[in-house]
């Protein structure tokens, strides 16, 4: 057995989980996530008591304006999802049948379902290599008389090069709509991520970093996209119209008061959080990338803070003995360390028509990619040094742990 035949050679204790080693850490020592703060309860509470549970609530309009001021926008819409956030905001800027929204083919499915949902064709662009955020020039390429939106997603949190995409709206005379499903709290030269487009998308879904179970909200600071916003997200009605009339076919797509509350009592935290993000997330990527065969996700040069909802790096098997990725993780979750594989190209998804070639970058991304989730981030310093640990362990142990007789171990829980 591997693990025999290692045990001469090294402490036990010194192997890796998989091969019978002691994990360095075990699931119950990562902060849990949805956050429980004991302030909760009590607003969860005045909710009960209050006599809108929905839209007109004091809760709703409190945190759309403490929301949209936080991120440098003068005007924020929250939503029953990020979806149709998405969906809300392309509507607003009359995408619809035969435009084309170019839009990265590393991303959810909802970025391009969205689209699709309007009846427009989402044009997939390749990545910057450097960052994994979509690639202005290879955006820019994808532009042609349909054009309407330039979709660039904040992937993992990480703000994308507004100030190219800015440029080329400028040129060509079309929009910018930011996917921030995954940055609130990321700052890009002196504004938050989500204020730079004509509109900016983000989502309060479970895993997000800040969170209702569901949610979503656009940011817009162009008030009369804000005013097209409210027509479709409130049934149609207008700012300032009476209750029943309805200038639009506009859908219910709105948050309730008990989702605004959970949000709220968040907003407290969500700056000490996305600090705390920030510094264990350059820590830790100091220790990553100075492992043979790991490359994290770089930032661009006016990014002056990183969301990390994902910290994202790329492993090079060849590094590592061609340990297969599968292999990888499951070593990688055997020390306690939560990690996960990722997207696969949005072009590889059945309901996405797409003829043309795999994208070089994007395969790369999906093959070599791996996550870490953003509550790991909230967790103490020791434990950032416990992920950097269980990498280099890996790399060290990559030939034995390549072999498919190694024994496998189930990790602490």
């Amino acid at each position: 057995m591997v693990q025999k035949q290692l045990i001469g050679k090294k402490p036990l204790e010194k192997l890796p989980a998989l091969l019978g080693g002691s994990p360095l850490t075990k699931y119950a020592d990562w902060p849990t996530w949805p956050p429980r703060l004991p302030e909760l309860n009590a607003a969860l509470a005045e909710v009960v008591e209050e006599d809108q549970w929905g839209i007109r609530s004091a809760g709703i309009k409190q945190f759309e304006e403490r929301f949209a001021e936080y991120h440098g926008a003068q005007y924020g819409l929250a939503m029953a999802n990020g979806t149709v956030a998405l969906v809300a905001a392309l509507r607003a800027l009359n995408v619809g049948p035969g435009d084309e929204v170019i839009l990265p083919a590393y991303t959810f499915m909802a970025t391009a379902a969205a689209i699709l949902n309007l009846g427009a064709m989402p044009v997939l662009a390749d990545l910057d290599p450097a960052t994994f955020n979509l690639d202005p020039a290879a955006a820019e390429r994808a532009i042609t008389g349909q054009t309407k939106v330039i979709l660039p997603v904040h992937i993992g949190g990480n703000p994308a090069d507004m100030t190219a995409f800015l440029d080329i709206a400028d040129r060509h005379n079309i929009a910018i709509l930011e996917d921030a499903a995954q940055a609130p709290g990321a700052q890009f030269d002196g504004k938050g991520a989500g204020s730079w487009g004509n509109a900016g998308c983000f989502s309060f879904q479970s895993s997000k970093n800040l969170t209702a179970g569901e949610g979503g909200i656009v940011l817009t600071n162009d008030k009369e996209l804000y005013k097209r916003l409210f027509e479709i997200y409130n049934c149609g009605r207008s700012l300032d119209g009476a209750w029943y009339e309805h200038l639009a076919p506009g859908m219910n797509y709105r948050i309730s008061a008990f989702q605004a509350a959970v949000l709220l009592t968040q907003m407290d935290y969500l700056d000490e959080w996305a600090q705390r993000r920030e510094e264990n997330g350059v820590y830790l990527e100091g220790l990553l990338n100075s492992i043979p065969g790991i490359s994290c996700a770089g930032r661009e040069s006016k990014t002056e803070r990183n969301a990390y909802h994902l910290l994202i790096f790329t492993y090079d098997s060849d590094e590592f003995n061609g340990l297969p990725k599968s292999r990888f993780l499951k070593a990688m979750q055997a020390e306690g360390v939560i990690a996960t594989e990722g997207y696969q190209p949005i072009y590889d998804l059945p309901f996405i028509e797409y003829s043309g070639p795999k994208l070089p970058v994007t395969e790369i991304v999906c093959r070599q990619g791996v996550w870490l989730r953003q509550f790991q981030l909230l967790a103490n310093r020791s434990l950032m040094d416990k992920i950097g640990e269980a990498v280099d362990r890996i790399r060290k142990f990559s030939a034995q742990l390549a072999r498919p007789a190694a024994d496998e171990f189930t990790p602490i829980k």
